[in-house]
């Protein structure tokens, strides 16, 4: 599958590990993210006729809600296997294979930009929130998500023990709370010229019925598998597991209490 525009290495390393299992994220990981989708799609309006953006779209979780509301959509990602799901989940959008820090738009194309926990990725994440600035017609929108506060946020001992097993190259690598400390986000969103209309917290839940939905769920994200490929299955399973014990059900699966923060903004 062909890429548009400029890649970074960060992004083709990205798209390696992420496309890697595409199918398991998009089956039993991105539906916990629809807590995030749903809230986007409310304070933005987005209806019929919108022309929507969104950055690291992974498996088409978000776009297939907005193509359902009327809006014309495309997304980016890093990972082609992600974006092979997309396309068969929303036969109508665009799909591209590309880096979200060189996106391959026209300037003003787009009423609604978002970006779903994937700006911490990013190598440059200035640069990133720079072109989705570039790109959103005056007066558009920007709707970035992140994770919120760590002590709002169980999923944050499964990852610390995912990135404990990673290889010291790779442990100071852009990860998935990269962007969550206090103003950070702010301050780039300020740099990039985008003003906060608004900003809040979402609660939601990360919920598996068994311990190897759970393993396979977070098993599908990038980082996990770079873990994996360093440490060996068996001590990435048993340090999953360890991080998840806690949050056991009476049922036998696992609960996870997760808050993300988004900011809405506009260029």
């Amino acid at each position: 599958m062909s890429t548009v525009g400029g890649q970074t290495g960060s992004a083709v390393i990205n798209g390696e590990l992420w496309g890697e299992r595409a199918r398991d994220w998009a089956e039993l990981q991105e539906g916990n993210r629809r807590p995030d989708f749903d809230v986007c799609l409310r304070r933005t309006g987005i209806g019929h006729g919108s022309e929507v953006l969104d950055l690291g779209c992974g498996a088409g979780g978000f776009c297939r809600l907005a193509g359902g509301a009327g809006a014309r959509v495309t997304g980016i990602d890093a990972a082609a296997g992600m974006v092979d799901i997309a396309r068969e989940r929303v036969p109508d959008g665009r799909f591209d294979v590309g880096d979200i820090q060189f996106l391959p738009y026209d300037d003003r194309s787009f009423d609604v930009v978002t970006g779903f926990h994937s700006l911490p990725f990013a190598a440059d994440p200035l640069a990133a929130l720079r072109h989705a600035a570039r790109v959103a017609r005056p007066g558009g929108s920007l709707f970035i998500v992140i994770f919120g506060r760590e002590d709002r946020n169980q999923l944050a001992g499964v990852l610390r023990a995912i990135r404990s097993l990673l290889p010291s190259q790779h442990s100071s690598a852009p990860g998935p709370t990269a962007l969550s400390g206090p103003g950070v986000l702010d301050n780039l969103l300020t740099r990039a010229g985008v003003a906060t209309v608004e900003s809040g917290n979402v609660e939601k839940a990360y919920e598996y019925p068994t311990l190897d939905t759970a393993l396979r769920a977070i098993r599908s994200a990038g980082l996990t598998l770079l873990a994996e490929r360093t440490a060996g299955d068996a001590a990435l399973t048993d340090a999953i597991a360890s991080a998840l014990a806690p949050y056991r059900t009476a049922g036998g699966g696992y609960r996870l209490e997760v808050e993300s923060r988004y900011i809405l903004g506009t260029p």
